[in-house]
């Protein structure tokens, strides 16, 4: 997803900080009247939840938390983390799409001296930032940071300026060209993949595609698109796939009751599995044991 600013007037910062959290630590359920916060994670990860859609931001990556929509810590840190936060804010309208939103400059003309044409800058919501650009958006960000809150040692510490409000709005807007140039936009990464790992890990858990919808942040049709490009198949054929793998390895290598074996990769209907296992190999489980271990 893009937020897209329609400018003049341009976006800007309201104040920088850098947030030490414990492991165990969470951030706090609030909602920010008019003000956008931006998350740039610098170790650890941080489980953020907007509005129920689910945000897990790691090392190198950003969210930016839109104003007026609950967001909350969705789990607790389950490691020390390290975050820059930035709040900004626009007195201009800005709207959300899938895509970035691109501006075609109109042909120039002397009645263009005078008066800019509106245009768009297009900020991903969620994304990785390319390695190569750590140093300079964490250098870009020390430097506009006014509030270190630590955890460790329970304090709130606010610092001075130490330079112009010229040079604060420059800075902020050097990250944003950044985030905008540089960051690995989720569409980009592969998403069926990342959901391929994750159904690998859970996959005697109940599916459920509204939650995984939630999970990744994406529409579930985008999901299902994404699951079809890659494997030529939807997510629940893909889970099922997985799970008759599994079941598969433990026919041959244990001697399980098919029952338990049914269970340990998710179905509690003997029946249903029965009928999962029969479509995808062409035979019973009984079958399939025999065959691979010649067992009478």
């Amino acid at each position: 997803m893009y937020i897209n600013f329609i400018s003049p007037p341009m976006p800007y910062l309201i104040v920088g900080g850098l947030s030490i959290f414990r492991k165990g630590d969470k951030h706090e359920r609030r909602k920010i009247h008019n003000t956008f916060d931006l998350i740039y994670v610098r170790s650890g990860t941080m489980y953020m939840e907007e509005e129920g859609k689910h945000f897990d931001v790691h090392k190198g990556q950003f969210l930016i938390l839109s104003p007026d929509k609950v967001h909350a810590s969705y789990r607790y840190c389950d490691e020390d983390t390290v975050f820059s936060w930035i709040h900004f804010y626009s007195t201009g309208d800005f709207s959300f799409s899938d895509k970035p939103a691109h501006y075609i400059q109109a042909k120039m003309n002397k009645n263009k001296y005078y008066q800019k044409d509106k245009f768009y800058i297009s900020i991903p919501k969620y994304g990785s930032m390319n390695s190569k650009c750590y140093r300079d958006i964490e250098g870009y960000l020390d430097q506009i940071s006014q509030v270190k809150i630590d955890k460790y040692n329970q304090q709130k510490l606010f610092f001075n300026s130490v330079s112009s409000q010229i040079d604060y709005q420059i800075l902020f807007m050097k990250i944003i060209a950044l985030i905008c140039e540089s960051s690995e936009k989720p569409q980009e990464r592969d998403l069926a993949e990342e959901i391929y790992s994750f159904l690998k890990h859970s996959y005697t858990e109940p599916f459920n595609l509204t939650e995984l919808s939630h999970r990744y942040a994406f529409h579930p049709a985008y999901i299902i698109r994404c699951i079809k490009m890659k494997y030529g198949l939807t997510p629940l054929q893909l889970l099922i796939s997985i799970r008759m793998e599994e079941a598969k390895k433990l026919l041959k290598t244990t001697n399980l009751h098919v029952n338990i074996i049914a269970q340990n990769v998710g179905y509690y209907d003997m029946a249903y599995f029965s009928k999962q296992f029969k479509n995808v190999t062409g035979m019973t489980a009984i079958e399939y044991r025999r065959k691979e271990t010649g067992a009478l």
